[in-house]
């Protein structure tokens, strides 16, 4: 990965974000209520992800790359600089063929969800997804 910035995106900023999900016809859009970080190059946005606050618990979501930019370990510095700016567990749900990936970042599956996320997690997988949901730093959060 060479020359990719992340950080968190500002408020106002937002739009941003959302034209980057539409442009690439990714799913979700972010609010200005959401932690929105993304990863840039000289091209400007090149990943982005949200964390959400829900209740007392956040939760990853959103994680896009554009495809140019895959397989070059932006997911990982972009899911990797998110967290460690977090003082509490991160909630995901992930497409069930990223659980490697996922555990390489050290989520670990997290069986019995908060009840704010264990309704939204049984609403989309009554969608049709094919979804995980897991954890980084469930056990060990201050």
């Amino acid at each position: 990965m060479s020359d990719v910035d992340v950080q968190r995106l500002a408020d106002i900023a937002t739009p941003l974000v959302n034209k980057f999900y539409q442009a690439y016809g990714a799913r979700g859009r972010a609010s200005k209520a959401d932690q929105v970080w993304v990863a840039r190059a000289d091209s400007g946005i090149i990943g982005a992800a949200r964390l959400l606050h829900l209740s007392e618990n956040l939760l990853l979501a959103g994680v896009f790359i554009a495809p140019p930019w895959r397989q070059q370990g932006v997911a990982r510095e972009l899911i990797s600089t998110v967290c460690k700016h977090q003082k509490q567990p991160v909630f995901s749900f992930i497409y069930a063929h990223l659980a490697a990936f996922y555990l390489s970042l050290g989520f670990q599956p997290e069986p019995d969800l908060p009840d704010e996320l264990q309704q939204r997690f049984n609403a989309y997988q009554r969608q049709g997804r094919d979804i995980l949901a897991y954890c980084l730093n469930r056990g060990n959060h201050a």
